[in-house]
């Protein structure tokens, strides 16, 4: 009997040991993976949950809680894989600079790897601004922002001063109020170039050079999709249409 008891004490042990080390596991995993939800999305889980859920009246608050706690869980994995992507990516541009390959190896590299090439360089850039932001406060704000925002923000040309500034300025808001408040300060370089032509000299002045462009690419022979066939196609009608109401 005492043999049995002690076996049991044993094995009693190992077992509470076992579910201590599955708890800190738990516990470190919740950890590194928790981050705040904003305000708005806080709020919309009130909404969604409480909406119409009578049954759920008084257990709310505890299911609100645990509902949360997931869904902030789920957003930071979601952050954090971005992060591995892009700083994956980052070393294989060091590694290949350092041996050096040329940038088409490294576009091609990307070809090989990624579905689509958008998707990789959206990654590299998200990573290299938070590399450049001054402190873990400011990279917890950056990783609050949507991710079309936070793609947008880190692709444009920009001291990193001015996307400091701009990240300060849409925290908190939808990737709509976002975007816009991001052209406002730190417009796109297709936008800097229409808002730049002010005169009708100007404007045909940016029509030649881009038309000169497009001549130059046609006189080589390529073959032309139909989806560009398409678009020269609107091109010429739209200018026709214009050359005949001025008549």
């Amino acid at each position: 009997m005492n043999k049995l008891n002690k076996e049991a004490s044993i094995f009693f042990q190992k077992n509470q040991k076992h579910v201590k080390e599955e708890f800190k596991k738990k516990d470190a995993l919740e950890a590194v993976f928790q981050t705040s939800l904003t305000q708005a999305e806080s709020e919309q889980l009130d909404c969604l949950i409480l909406d119409g859920n009578i049954d759920l009246e008084e257990q709310a608050s505890e299911v609100l809680l645990e509902i949360k706690s997931i869904t902030s869980q789920i957003k930071a994995i979601q952050k954090h894989h971005v992060l591995l992507i892009g700083e994956k990516i980052y070393r294989v541009r060091e590694i290949l600079n350092k041996s050096g390959s040329s940038s088409t190896t490294f576009s091609s590299w990307i070809g090989l790897v990624f579905h689509t090439k958008s998707s990789a360089y959206n990654a590299l850039a998200y990573y290299e601004l938070f590399l450049k932001l001054p402190s873990q406060s400011w990279r917890v704000i950056f990783q609050s922002i949507p991710y079309k925002t936070a793609y947008l923000l880190a692709s444009r040309k920009g001291e990193i001063e001015d996307k400091m500034t701009v990240i300060e300025k849409i925290q908190g808001l939808h990737n709509s109020a976002a975007i816009c408040i991001l052209n406002k300060y730190l417009p796109s370089s297709r936008d800097t170039v229409i808002s730049a032509v002010s005169s009708e000299e100007d404007i045909n002045k940016v029509i030649s050079d881009k038309l000169l462009e497009l001549l130059k690419i046609v006189c080589l022979n390529p073959k032309i999709s139909q989806y560009n066939m398409n678009l020269l196609q609107q091109l010429l009608e739209s200018t026709l249409g214009n050359f005949n109401d001025t008549d």
